[in-house]
């Protein structure tokens, strides 16, 4: 995956910025953190291993096995590796193949067990959960991310609460200082009701942040659609009337569905 190509969204920073700012970050604890939310479009406690004062019983954050590997189908050739193949066969057959057979190599991909914040949860229910598949060949990310997954084994990847995030990089490391992004209008809500309504306004870059833009990006660039970000970030579908979003919900395991999105994500970089 690749972290270039226009910005469709003016409203939040530059996928590009944000990466840099990642890659400054001096502790190399928060920075996979900040890394894996980003790539995951996670919520800020759904990888923390441990709670904030307050939260609810529930430790969201990932262990070591919550990860593994397997393969999936290439993705359709592109028109113009095509075209490059049909002109090298004229004159080198043997290279056309080879270039065949990278193109049509099944490709590796890296799996991760995430649980879901905001959840409407009975008493003793365990939170749901997501997989998320990312290639491990189209974003140098991806394999950091997954090794420092495995070498946590039975432990939980990230050993903190997300106050500590948030307190590194507000304090000692502002690493994304100057940086905003757009809060759309929206109702306060108390007990089910509104209280009053928000009006736009811009937002400070924070962990949650990363959630926004990286939701932009999987669809401005990606070409996400609403099932895809349904299985990829968690979201809950539409359960007004008996739609066809709010059915599959019931019938299908639609939060495992990585393979339905895994070959958009099949970008090389540029």
């Amino acid at each position: 995956m690749s972290s270039q190509g226009t910005r469709t969204n003016s409203s939040l920073p530059e996928v590009t910025e944000i990466r840099q700012r990642i890659e400054s970050c001096a502790d190399p604890e928060i920075k996979m953190y900040l890394k894996a939310t980003f790539l995951f479009g996670a919520r800020a406690v759904e990888l923390c291993g441990k709670r904030c004062s307050g939260e609810k019983a529930i430790v969201y954050g990932p262990k070591g096995t919550d990860a593994w590997t397997t393969k999936t189908e290439p993705p359709d050739i592109p028109s113009k590796d095509l075209a490059k193949i049909l002109i090298t066969a004229i004159s080198d057959k043997d290279e056309a193949l080879k270039m065949v057979d990278r193109l049509t190599k099944d490709v590796p991909v890296a799996l991760f067990r995430i649980k879901i914040a905001k959840q409407k949860l009975d008493e003793g229910e365990d939170a749901p959960h997501r997989i998320i598949g990312l290639p491990l060949e189209y974003d140098s990310w991806v394999k950091e991310v997954y090794d420092y997954f495995k070498s946590k084994g039975e432990d939980y990847v990230f050993p903190f609460n997300r106050a500590y995030v948030w307190g590194y990089i507000s304090n000692k490391q502002r690493i994304f200082e100057g940086l905003t992004y757009k809060i759309k209008k929206y109702n306060y809500l108390r007990t089910g009701k509104p209280v009053y309504k928000i009006l736009p306004h811009p937002r400070q870059l924070k962990i949650h942040g990363l959630r926004h833009i990286r939701t932009d990006e999987l669809i401005s660039r990606y070409h996400f659609d609403g099932f895809d970000m349904v299985a990829f970030v968690g979201w809950k579908l539409s359960a007004k009337g008996k739609s066809a979003p709010a059915m599959a919900d019931v019938y299908a395991e639609i939060r495992e569905a990585w393979h339905r999105y895994i070959k958009k994500l099949c970008k090389v970089s540029t």
